[in-house]
């Protein structure tokens, strides 16, 4: 197996939402130089992503075959303002000593007070840039491979009144942010659409109330009719720069309505 030599370089709950995923590469027809690159796969095929403070680690396989066999893969990963991150170890991924398809993996960190230290600009779509090395000396440098790095977001969920009776109205409240890696804080993210969904006490299943927009400082408000015990929360599907998110779900305890008071009736005096 071999290694990268050169020191590393860094510049620059239930029904949970999920966000978009990198999935492996199809087979690719070979180069040039007879190498083809089979897959990249970035973070197991999610997005990376990265909030204020944090240190972000992630994995990245790449396979590959040629007739003479791999032996090693440079793999520095891009942003699209010229950020730019190597492996822990170098600039090389470790290859198994396998032949003639080679599977070659190494572990990338990003440390977002190191790496973005004046804007949020790298955030989106980054690219892989591959150089592929064959035994038989030839070379094959591609740079066709994606994967997304995203700005962490928040949102928060409040509901009331708690308890409430059923048929009165529920205010949910909230406030979706996400990370600013200017300031390393995590500010409001207005005019983006979040939906304030339901789960039924006992059930698993999320139903969409009804679609809002987040207004000033990210503030999100929704309003529904109390019906039976359940969590409410809000969910936020995400943008080409930001993950998606959801808050935990705020218990409500619907009570049923008391009949109203019967006063006693007397019968006429006898």
């Amino acid at each position: 197996m071999r290694t990268g030599i050169r020191r590393a370089v860094i510049v620059g709950a239930v029904c949970a939402l999920t966000g978009g995923a990198f999935a492996a590469a199809p087979v690719q027809a070979a180069g040039a130089a007879g190498i083809r690159v089979d897959s990249v796969v970035v973070n197991g095929g999610k997005p990376v992503v990265v909030g204020t403070h944090a240190v972000v680690k992630f994995p990245v396989a790449v396979t590959a075959t040629h007739a003479s066999g791999v032996y090693q893969i440079n793999a520095p990963l891009f942003s699209p303002s010229y950020a730019v991150v190597y492996t822990d170890l170098g600039q090389m991924l470790d290859c198994a000593d396998t032949k003639p398809t080679t599977t070659c993996t190494g572990a990338y960190t990003v440390d977002p007070i190191k790496v973005f230290t004046q804007s949020s600009a790298p955030a989106g779509t980054w690219k892989v840039h591959l150089h592929v090395d064959a035994w038989d000396a030839t070379y094959e440098n591609q740079d066709k491979y994606t994967f997304k790095l995203l700005r962490a977001a928040r949102l928060t969920v409040d509901a009331a009144p708690e308890p409430v009776k059923k048929g009165r109205t529920i205010t949910v409240k909230g406030a979706l942010t996400r990370a600013d890696w200017a300031t390393d804080e995590y500010v409001g993210f207005s005019g983006q659409k979040v939906s304030l969904q339901f789960r039924k006490s006992g059930s698993s299943t999320c139903t969409t109330v009804r679609t809002v927009t987040s207004g000033s400082g990210g503030a999100v408000t929704g309003t529904t009719t109390a019906g039976s015990d359940g969590y409410y929360r809000f969910a936020f599907a995400g943008t080409g720069t930001t993950a998606a998110v959801s808050a935990s779900g705020d218990f409500v305890d619907v009570r049923q309505p008391r009949a109203a008071d019967v006063s006693g009736i007397r019968g006429p005096a006898g």
